[in-house]
């Protein structure tokens, strides 16, 4: 029996809770890295408890009720989107409308500075998987927000990605050259890293430093990118360094 015929099963068992549960994300196309991409499960129920079980199961969940689910779409929540347009149901059925509002854009360009700044603090910590995942995401993000300011619908795979990319005139290879790393498992590097960063500085303003001038820093020993009022870089010292 192949994994996936496994996974399925796990999901399945839990038909009787729900009132439709199934994958989103890359484990429902040909994007799907095993070992680096999240394996994405919606559950629609009251049953708050399965969102324990499904992440006790290595599964990236999102738990909501009815309510809940028209809630999002109907105030343009791109995780709305990614429940209708990129997901295979395992058993019941979305009764949901997605409606792009000014939330829809707003919401996916919040997403690019959380998912680099997470990419960026996984590197100096030495988590490869963590920084590769989040600044594919981060770039990811980019390429959606810009694409999402002018059309209805929002890229997923990453055929659809590259094609936005140069419908929008951005530098593509960069989005490819992440792409390509995750395929080969392989490990970003700091310039790699700084270069993405630089691509994503002159699309929208990025309130930390660089990825070289922070490891510059702090010696690169960053712990956590820490931002407030103001930002401080915190070393796995202890140390806070105002920047």
């Amino acid at each position: 029996m192949s994994n996936n015929s496994i996974i399925y099963m796990d999901i399945a068992e839990l038909c009787g809770r729900v009132k439709s549960i199934g994958y989103f994300g890359s484990y429902t196309r040909e994007d799907y890295i095993e070992g680096v991409s999240d394996i994405n499960v919606f559950a629609i129920t009251e049953d708050k408890s399965l969102l324990i079980e499904l992440a006790s199961n290595d599964f990236s969940p999102v738990v909501l009720s009815e309510n809940d689910l028209q809630k999002i779409c109907s105030e343009g929540e791109p995780l709305c989107y990614y429940i209708i347009f990129d997901s295979k149901v395992v058993c019941g059925s979305i009764n949901a409308t997605f409606i792009k509002t000014q939330k829809t854009c707003e919401r996916l360009k919040k997403q690019i500075v959380s998912f680099l700044q997470m990419s960026i603090e996984g590197f100096f910590r030495g988590d490869q998987i963590s920084s590769l995942s989040n600044a594919y995401k981060s770039f990811r993000s980019l390429i959606q927000w810009k694409y999402c300011l002018t059309h209805d619908m929002i890229p997923l795979s990453n055929k659809d990605l590259d094609n936005a990319c140069k419908e929008l005139n951005m530098q593509c290879a960069t989005f490819d050259d992440i792409v390509n790393l995750r395929k080969v498992r392989m490990p970003i590097t700091l310039w790699s890293l700084n270069k993405i960063y630089k691509e994503i500085n002159s699309q929208i303003h990025i309130p930390f430093p660089s990825p070289i001038k922070i490891n510059e820093l702090t010696k690169g020993k960053l712990s956590k990118i820490l931002l407030n009022d103001k930002v401080y870089l915190i070393t796995n010292e202890g140390d806070r360094i105002e920047v």
